[in-house]
């Protein structure tokens, strides 16, 4: 499948997490990360690693600053997406940039740090919101 223009879609919602808000020079991807099972070295010092079959993958990016309306914005996709509050579990369909071609997997969203930049009367101006999404 070739690339359709966007990077994250949730599949409980067939919604696209809202990349207007994502500082694209922030985005990084860590597709099919090796997993390190043990590692060892042997009496001749020669280091041996045995890592897991199952490949994981790592989403990170930071949100522009963004008024209060637009953090709304942001958690509504994605806590109607989520399979799971509590764990914060969602299934998405990502762009893997190592196989060139979109996946589905199950990932775990880390907690998210809100950093108020300004309040006024009627509304929050937050500084750039961290998200890390990693494959369970």
């Amino acid at each position: 499948m070739s690339f359709s223009g966007y990077l994250i879609k949730f599949i409980k919602t067939d919604s696209l997490f809202p990349h207007r808000f994502i500082q694209s020079n922030t985005y990084k991807s860590t597709p099919l990360a090796r997993s390190e099972i043990k590692k060892y070295r042997d009496n001749n010092n020669t280091e041996h690693v045995v890592v897991s079959p199952n490949y994981k993958t790592k989403i990170e990016f930071s949100t522009y600053p963004l008024n209060l309306a637009q953090v709304q914005t942001v958690r509504s996709a994605v806590l109607s997406a989520m399979d799971n509050q509590q764990i914060r579990k969602v299934q998405m369909e990502y762009w893997d940039d190592e196989l060139m071609e979109y996946r589905t997997a199950w990932f775990r969203m880390s907690d998210l740090t809100y950093p108020v930049k300004t309040i006024k009367s009627n509304n929050i101006k937050y500084d750039a919101i961290q998200f890390l999404f990693e494959e369970i």
